[in-house]
């Protein structure tokens, strides 16, 4: 099928197969179009894209424009190019291919649109260097992690003596202080700048950190809004900005809802600047903390070949630092999935990698909730070990409550012991704390595998069809298509999901599967099913 293509690099362009430009788009359905091509399975969330465009008008005029403008954009754009439901929007990967050459991204576009900008401009403050020169971590976190102050807020609309602003930004440092992938700066050193008329760069160095948080509290009568916004140190670019409109009836409840959104959202946004910079450095001149960072977006495709690289990046992270558990936790994982998705005709070979290093990583990672959260996933995977599991996911959420990964595999876990509607609940948790996650496709199969334990075949396959449209590269998911088709009686879309999973894996046999699953003893239909793939799915 020929593909439309879109030109992110210079003057915006959107291209027909023949070279012929297509036109007809306004300003803002141009911006949808880029902003959509750069995210995780070419999709966003509504109510993002929304703020995002429309940032100076409220949540319910900002969702209205975008429905207007979406309407458009389907009258100019190809059939089915185009896709949204009431919670996201996103491009169909089969019909565009996005081209990013050398040159200025976005050459002379503009919005009148502040959060657009802002994503503009760390958008193009992440293109390569020509001549990338090795940078420094500012000392002060672990395994030379980055640092992060978060900055007393603006008072707009309150008197000089309103301790709400100071309220919010104590709890929102307290709930950063419990993420264990960077450093916060005490608030007595922060504080200590309070009257100062520094740049962001003066503040950097001041405080040694590499981020800093800034914000803003508004109130109008009963209602506030908190805005902040995440700036890098060294040129001041706004790499993250949200804004949490909220009512103040429990103003203590009202600290801990705001903290918990901006932790939870602070760790992926900082993460991502993080790749972006150490994917700047030369490969010889990464530290084992960046090799880990560059090893996650291959690790989050959920494909084989990806899957390697990451594997190989990690190995390169522990030659450099052989007692470094972080990176020995995320192999862990990473073999964990090479057993579970019968990535390797030997998956009993992968189990016993993921044991060694889940077995030296354990004593080596401490209170380091991510890394946690990596043994949980090795764990249930590859150990099937699902009592450890569920603890050592627990152990990182009491360390970090806002790690949406530790709620992922919670959610997952709740489904492996039979919990289904708990594990709803923490997928949804998951998804509010990370909206865009680059797991997200992973969130809607864990929904998938609860909705089919609890019967509901039409949501489950709807989930499943939703996470392959933003993870195309994750065909393993086919096996619980064909699965869930078969239990919901349509054996003729089951068998064909059946084929796509098996052609991705020649010379599976029934010996091979057993030994590569998890255990699937909560769902015994299901795991029936599988364990007769051979005779169901015709080879023909």
């Amino acid at each position: 099928m020929s593909k439309l293509t879109l030109h992110l690099t210079g003057p915006f362009r959107l291209t027909e197969p023949d070279g012929q430009t297509i036109g007809g788009l306004s300003r803002r359905g141009q911006a949808a179009l880029a902003y959509l091509a750069c995210q995780p399975g070419k999709r966003a969330e509504r109510a993002a894209l929304a703020d995002l465009l429309w940032s100076d008008r409220s949540e319910e005029q900002a969702r209205a424009s975008l429905r207007q403008e979406l309407a458009v954009l389907r009258k100019v754009l190809p059939e089915n190019l185009l896709q949204a439901n009431r919670q996201a929007v996103w491009l169909e990967p089969d019909l565009i291919e996005i081209s990013r050459d050398q040159g200025e991204f976005l050459q002379g576009f503009d919005l009148r649109s502040e959060g657009f900008e802002d994503w503009l401009r760390l958008e193009r403050s992440w293109a390569p260097d020509e001549n990338p020169q090795p940078q420094k971590i500012i000392p002060g976190g672990r395994e030379d992690q980055p640092s992060l102050a978060v900055m007393p807020f603006q008072k707009l609309g309150t008197d000089d003596d309103d301790m709400l602003a100071e309220s919010v930004v104590e709890e929102i440092t307290g709930a950063l202080s419990r993420v264990q992938a960077f450093h916060v700066i005490a608030r007595q050193s922060v504080f200590a700048l309070k009257d100062q008329s520094l740049t962001v760069q003066q503040t950097s160095e001041l405080l040694g950190c590499n981020y800093l948080l800034e914000g803003s509290v508004r109130r109008s009568s009963d209602r506030i809004r908190i805005s902040v916004q995440l700036v890098r140190g060294k040129d001041g670019h706004t790499l993250w900005a949200e804004r949490f409109d909220d009512r103040l009836d429990d103003l203590f409840d009202l600290q801990d809802r705001i903290a918990a959104q901006v932790a939870g959202q602070i760790s992926p946004n900082l993460r991502a600047a993080e790749i972006a910079r150490a994917r700047r450095q030369p490969p010889d001149n990464r530290s084992a903390y960046e090799l880990v960072l560059t090893a996650l977006p291959h690790f989050w495709v959920h494909d084989s070949i990806e899957n390697d690289r990451a594997v190989f990046l990690l190995d390169a992270a522990l030659n450099k630092a052989p007692d470094y558990g972080v990176a020995r936790a995320q192999r862990s994982w990473c073999f964990a999935h090479s057993c579970c998705y019968l990535w390797t005709m030997e998956p009993e070979r992968a189990r016993a990698a993921a044991r060694v290093d889940f077995e030296t990583a354990l004593p080596q990672v401490g209170d380091h909730a991510p890394a946690l959260t990596a043994l949980s996933a090795t764990a249930a995977l590859a150990l099937k070990d699902f009592p450890t599991a569920n603890d050592l996911a627990r152990r990182a959420l009491s360390i970090d409550p806002n790690n949406a990964w530790a709620w992922l595999r919670l959610g997952w876990i709740s489904c492996y012991l039979g919990k289904p509607k708990e594990g709803l609940e923490q997928f949804d948790r998951a998804e509010a704390l990370s909206p865009l996650d680059p797991f997200h496709f992973n969130i809607q199969f864990g929904r998938s595998a609860c909705l089919r334990v609890l019967k509901d075949f039409d949501g489950a396959i709807e989930l499943i069809e939703e996470g392959l449209r933003a993870a195309p590269r994750a065909v393993w998911a086919y096996r619980m298509l064909f699965g869930t088709r078969w239990l919901q009686g349509d054996r003729e879309a089951a068998i064909d999901a059946g084929r796509k999973w098996l052609a991705a894996h020649p010379g599976l046999s029934k010996d091979i599967l057993l030994e590569g699953l998890p255990s699937w003893n909560h769902d015994p239909d299901y795991l029936e099913l599988l364990k007769k793939f051979d005779e169901l799915i015709p080879n023909n």
